[in-house]
């Protein structure tokens, strides 16, 4: 993960003794999950007004993670998941995260998301206005020259 970009968004959690693997570090799964709720604070910070359970509205499918393991969590550790929007598609949006533990890089990745009309069930294009914050958090439209 490039480090030049900044992290506009931060989301902090604890890790749970359920989080735990047999050997006591945070479990590969429980990564994922971490992740996950960074990436629904953080679009609800974007979209306030957006209910991820209401069935009238958008959805968000997962069409791709990638999660590169760099060092254990413990139980109790404050773990901090760190997001930006890096690629911006019609449909789909690329999202980086970064997890560490104070300075300790625990993770790092991405998520590849497509907005889904569940009424319609298919992609959806991004609202203008979400279109619009990501761009400003950084992200950069596939169509964009580079």
């Amino acid at each position: 993960m490039s480090d030049e970009a900044p992290w506009p968004f931060t989301h902090s959690d604890e890790v749970r003794f359920a989080d735990l693997d047999v050997m006591g570090h945070l479990n590969n799964v429980a990564f994922m999950v971490q992740f996950e709720s960074a990436r629904v604070a953080y679009m609800r910070a974007l979209v306030p007004t957006h209910d991820v359970a209401d069935p009238d509205g958008f959805g968000v499918m997962i069409a791709e993670v990638k999660i590169a393991y760099r060092a254990p969590g413990y139980y109790g550790d404050r773990v901090d998941v760190r997001v930006r929007p890096t690629t911006l598609g019609r449909t789909s949006l690329r999202l980086d995260f970064e997890m560490a533990v104070g300075e300790r890089r625990i993770a790092d990745g991405y998520g590849v998301m497509v907005l889904w009309d569940r009424q319609a069930e298919r992609p959806l294009p991004i609202p203008a206005a979400l279109r619009e914050r990501l761009i400003a958090d950084g992200a950069t439209p596939r169509d964009a020259p580079s």
